[in-house]
């Protein structure tokens, strides 16, 4: 099990069922290259979590990520990362910060929250 977020380049609606709705229809459309601002984010979270694919064998079991490589998670309209269940407290506020900060706006499906910059 993972705690997942949604993390996408436009502004959500702020009403949480009309947010997941349009996250959910997005959540399968591949796209053809990665967002430039997705590249960007993944790459300043990944250096405060690492990808599970850089982490040795011994360290997996500490990571953040429930799944990797985590830039795979980028190839959709809204990607979708997830974070394992012990690790959601010190991650979640960090990367959604960062995810705010950056222009993006996140989803929060167990919080039932919608977060715009």
């Amino acid at each position: 099990m993972s705690y997942n977020i949604a993390v996408v380049n436009f502004k959500l609606p702020e009403n949480f069922e009309e947010a997941v709705a349009l996250v959910n229809s997005m959540t399968d459309m591949d796209v053809p290259e990665i967002a430039s601002i997705y590249k960007e984010f993944h790459d300043e979270v990944t250096k405060a979590f690492p990808c599970l694919c850089s982490l040795p064998d011994d360290e997996i079991d500490n990571g953040v990520w429930c799944d990797g490589p985590l830039i795979n998670n980028f190839t959709v309209k809204a990607p979708v990362i997830g974070f394992s269940y012990s690790k959601v407290e010190e991650a979640l506020p960090v990367v959604g910060n960062l995810a705010l900060k950056m222009g993006l706006s996140v989803l929060d499906w167990q919080a039932s929250k919608v977060y715009n910059p």
